[in-house]
């Protein structure tokens, strides 16, 4: 056990389901064919198992999901899921490789931050503090964090950037983690996400810069080559950066699934 294995953010409900996830993560998580970047323990694929493996891990955990799921699969998969008394969330499935990391680049080199802003990492060394301010920003904006393990890259590879305004405050943030296991083929391809800005920040594009940073963290530091998010369909926002950062909707999605006895309201995250 690390200092920072007990980092878990949110509710009471959400603390829990976080540390349920982890357990899960130690458990199995040397099987290839389930993945995990810090909240809960959930099927690689459709073809890494079923529908009963994939409630059975929200049953144990609180929620789970399918992080590869064909969208002709996706209307079978959420029938079944509300058939077991489980509540399916779906996002679809954005990526991007070479074209979205040159996109980052371009970001990068184009689109200088506001001067009262300082970029912190968050790594195996950073101050609890920082950590503690970027998961607040990020609860405030209805995103859960990770455990705190994964976003400091303790567990599997991972980071999270932090901006902080000139009082101290956080203002945006962006994170990006290892989701499949090492034997897994897409092993090099990472979650990439949880970006954040304050209500009164927005409008600076602070959100697409730190996300293009995390995406060039991810690559040039941890060595992944692909990324990919989920994005609730409908979600313009998110859509837009994922769109200005040379991310391509996939013909798969992400399905989500959790269990109201232990996760009331049904959603783990925004």
């Amino acid at each position: 056990m690390t200092p920072h294995d007990g980092e878990y953010f949110g509710s009471a409900d959400q603390q829990a389901l976080l540390r349920r996830g982890r357990a899960m993560f130690d458990l199995i998580g040397d099987d290839a064919r389930f993945g995990y970047y810090g909240r809960t323990v959930g099927l690689a694929s459709s073809d890494s198992g079923s529908i009963d493996m994939l409630a059975a891990l929200a049953k144990l955990q609180g929620n789970s999901n399918c992080a590869i799921l064909p969208d002709a699969d996706l209307p079978r998969w959420r029938a079944a899921a509300e058939a077991r008394g489980l509540v399916p969330v779906h996002y679809a499935r954005w990526s991007g490789a070479d074209a979205a990391m040159q996109a980052a680049r371009e970001i990068v080199g184009s689109h200088a931050l506001p001067d009262d802003l300082t970029i912190v990492r968050i790594g195996p060394e950073a101050p609890d503090a920082h950590l503690s301010q970027l998961a607040a920003l990020s609860l405030a904006c209805g995103v859960l964090p990770p455990a705190g393990s994964a976003l400091r890259g303790l567990d599997k590879p991972g980071l999270a950037l932090l901006a902080l305004d000139g009082s101290g405050r956080g203002v945006s943030c962006a994170a990006a983690a290892s989701y499949l296991h090492d034997r897994h083929p897409l092993a090099r391809q990472c979650w990439w996400g949880m970006l954040a800005t304050i209500p009164e920040r927005r409008g600076q594009r602070l959100a697409l810069v730190l996300g293009a940073m995390a995406m060039l963290d991810a690559s040039e530091r941890l060595g992944f080559t692909e990324v990919f998010t989920g994005v609730e369909p409908g979600n313009a926002a998110s859509e837009a950066v994922c769109e200005r950062l040379g991310l391509t909707r996939e013909t798969s999605s992400v399905l989500g699934v959790a269990d109201p006895s232990l996760l009331p309201g049904g959603r783990m995250t925004k």
